[in-house]
């Protein structure tokens, strides 16, 4: 048995004014001790803007960035970058783990956000235009989706600018309040929804591993793990998640100085092989161990 660990990533969202990725090269430290790097969506800004070619020279950096320095990277989409790959979930360890960035958990998508009227009728366009079968299918929802969140614009100016207009864009997030109070029924609705997800169509799946909404945790519900990577954003930062067929451990991801490198272990859990020892058993989950 290969024992490949694979560590998770998401929501870099670099080249945003939000994003605490500066300089590419600063991520580096979190590639050591992994076969793999998995980016779980909103990555970086693909969506037409006022500046057309800002959004491709950050698209052709980021990929010529991923091609030299990780050259076994998996690009996953987002709601930001929905056209960045054609992939947009992962099965890992034969089915025990489902990795996707999460936006297709919520009917709208991004119910806290400004657009949300139009991307909840986009969203809803796309889905009338499946099938039945189609319908029933969790790719072609995914694919759904992701078509949805292509069609939308950047709004505002995405590049970090002065504190002036770092303030004004947060009191954007926060008004009108409907918008804060969406973003907190998200976070409380998440792990319900995600483990709803799971058991309707990837039943064998013990761990989910999302993003999206910002807010890093680590959840039990209905029999699945449940993990909420977070952002490489203020205030509330983000987590790495490594997949290995022995275990999966998430740990806290620090920033210093313009760097990033592992912290602190939040959880871990031990999977047991299967009797030919070939890979984790789905009912391998020997033990959850929080970091105290």
């Amino acid at each position: 048995m290969t024992s490949e660990n694979i560590r998770i990533l998401s929501d870099l969202h670099y080249g945003h004014r939000a994003s605490r990725v500066r300089s590419l090269a600063g991520l580096r430290p979190l590639f050591d001790g992994a076969d793999r790097i998995v980016f779980n969506g909103d990555s970086i800004e693909t969506r037409p803007g006022g500046d057309p070619r800002l959004t491709a020279r950050l698209r052709n950096h980021f990929l010529e960035f991923v091609r030299r320095e990780i050259p076994r990277c998996v690009l996953l989409t987002g709601n930001h970058d929905a056209d960045l790959s054609e992939h947009h979930h992962l099965d890992l360890l034969g089915g025990l783990v489902f990795v996707t960035h999460g936006e297709v958990l919520f009917e709208d998508l991004v119910p806290w956000s400004a657009e949300q009227p139009r991307i909840a009728e986009l969203y809803r366009r796309q889905l009338a235009a499946l099938t039945p079968e189609e319908y029933r299918v969790l790719e072609s929802r995914l694919a759904a989706c992701k078509r949805a969140c292509a069609q939308l614009q950047v709004l505002h100016d995405p590049l970090p600018r002065g504190r002036w207009q770092q303030t004004i864009r947060t009191a954007r997030i926060f008004w009108p309040p409907r918008r804060a109070l969406a973003m907190v029924r998200a976070w409380r609705e998440l792990p319900e929804r995600v483990a709803a997800v799971v058991h309707g169509y990837r039943p064998a799946a013990r761990f989910a591993i999302v993003g999206h909404t910002h807010l890093p945790g680590v959840w039990f519900r209905d029999g699945i793990v449940v993990v909420n990577t977070g952002s490489f954003s203020p205030p509330l930062g983000g987590y790495a998640v490594d997949v290995s067929p022995e275990q999966v451990v998430v740990r806290r991801v620090r920033h210093q100085a313009g760097r990033f490198t592992l912290g602190r272990v939040v959880a871990s859990y031990a999977l047991a092989p299967t009797r030919d020892g070939s890979e984790a058993s789905s009912a391998a989950v020997a033990g959850f161990a929080p970091a105290p």
